[in-house]
């Protein structure tokens, strides 16, 4: 089984992406917050999304609250977070990689792997491309850039051949190196293990790595209870299995509203915003949604949702009639939260197209506004009551925006 797979991952990528635009920032501690308030200092309420390594040390993780992570580290420096400046510096670090090796794939924000072919699939070649690609982002990028490299036989053990040798590292794992030098992994080191998959191997009697690759392939898919269980145990004895190919199901978007956006009507411009951004989501990745869902938690509790069955469309003007009918019905008190999902999703190029010529124009339309915004950016043509600032772009772990989606001019 010799090596196919080199995979990069970014270190602390939004807070060194921070470091690296911000020169005043390296070598300090540093967490990214999304939510400022309007006098310029991170929300109290809010948490860290991204870490700096010189602030980990304090106790500082993701996820940890403002007010923690400044008593745990008095020395941070809370910045906004700039998705749009991730996505450019994301789309430039492909760029480098791809001109020291092809990039197979780019797996979300800050990781990616490369595949290894022919005479490439040795320790030293796989080694030298690692550095290669050190090299190159110092070099067209800056120190506080890091990131690290892991080399195997398939992509998982890539992974956590990476994982294990952060931050800037470089590790290199041969198949005569099995299961020996994984034993010191926790099970949740292991990518796609967490809480609940623990539990399911220490009912199984399994506590450790070790323990693990004791388990029979028929053992294995008990644990998992599918032929996923299957896959992994190939996986983690090096076998280079095909991906499973995916089918995205939905599509959504959700945002908590702020103190002074959190009456009926401005939860409606806000979901009005949602669903205009989630339509052109839908028309960008391709898909035609055949049902629409929107949704809110309302103050001081309770839930509000309503579903409407469609047929397939990509009509801005479409799903923003179905929305209309669906809060007639809201409650007309305070939301903390409001979402719109976009589900029973099919391939645009293979389900039938609107019959009417009224619908036909309404996404000749849609294609219009999209070119529009991705020029001059969200709000140049939009809906007139959709809130023009509220639900600022999010990056989603497993698809990045192009450098030509609306939100990041907006």
């Amino acid at each position: 089984m010799p090596l196919t797979t080199v995979w990069v991952d970014m270190d602390a990528y939004f807070a060194s992406a921070e470091q690296h635009l911000c020169p005043r920032l390296r070598g300090r501690p540093v967490g990214v917050v999304p939510v400022f308030t309007r006098d310029g200092r991170p929300a109290e309420g809010s948490c860290c999304i991204a870490v700096s390594y010189q602030a980990r040390p304090s106790g500082v993780r993701t996820g940890t609250p403002v007010h923690e992570a400044r008593r745990l580290c008095p020395d941070i420096r809370f910045v906004h977070a700039r998705p749009a400046e991730y996505v450019r510096l994301h789309h430039a670090i492909v760029g480098i990689v791809e001109s020291v090796l092809p990039v197979h794939r780019v797996y979300s924000i800050d990781e990616l792997a490369c595949r290894l072919d022919g005479a490439e699939r040795c320790p030293v070649y796989a080694a030298s491309v690692g550095v290669a690609i050190k090299r190159a982002m110092r070099e067209r990028l800056s120190d506080a850039l890091t990131c690290s490299i892991g080399a195997a036989p398939n992509r998982l053990l890539a992974k956590v051949a990476a994982d294990a040798r952060k931050p800037n590292g470089l590790n290199i794992v041969e198949d005569r190196m099995l299961p020996g030098c994984l034993y010191d992994l926790d099970l949740e080191d292991w990518p796609g293990i967490g809480g609940g998959m623990r539990a399911r191997f220490e009912r199984a009697g399994v506590m450790t790595t070790e323990q693990m690759y004791a388990l029979t392939e028929h053992e294995m898919a008990r644990v998992f209870g599918s032929i996923d269980g299957q896959r992994w145990w190939m996986q983690i004895r090096g076998f280079d299995v095909p991906e499973k190919r995916t089918v995205r199901r939905t599509l959504g978007h959700q945002h908590v509203l702020p103190p002074e956006k959190r009456g009926a009507e401005e939860a409606r411009c806000v979901l009005v915003r949602l669903l205009t951004k989630a339509a052109q989501r839908l028309r960008r990745e391709g898909y035609r949604a055949g049902e629409l869902v929107c949704a809110g938690r309302l103050l001081p509790g309770g839930q509000w949702s309503r579903r409407t069955v469609l047929p397939p469309t990509s009509s801005t003007g479409v799903l923003l009639r179905a929305m209309a009918e669906q809060w007639a019905s809201a409650p007309r008190c305070r939301y903390i939260t409001v979402a719109v999902t976009l589900g029973a999703m099919t391939q645009a190029a293979g389900s039938p197209g609107p019959l009417f010529e009224g619908e036909k124009s309404e996404e000749r339309l849609d294609l219009a506004v999209d070119k529009i915004n991705a020029r001059f950016g969200y709000g140049a043509v939009r809906p007139a009551s959709a809130d023009a600032v509220s639900a600022p772009m999010r990056i989603s772990f497993t698809s990045i925006p192009d450098l030509e989606m609306p939100d990041l001019h907006g």
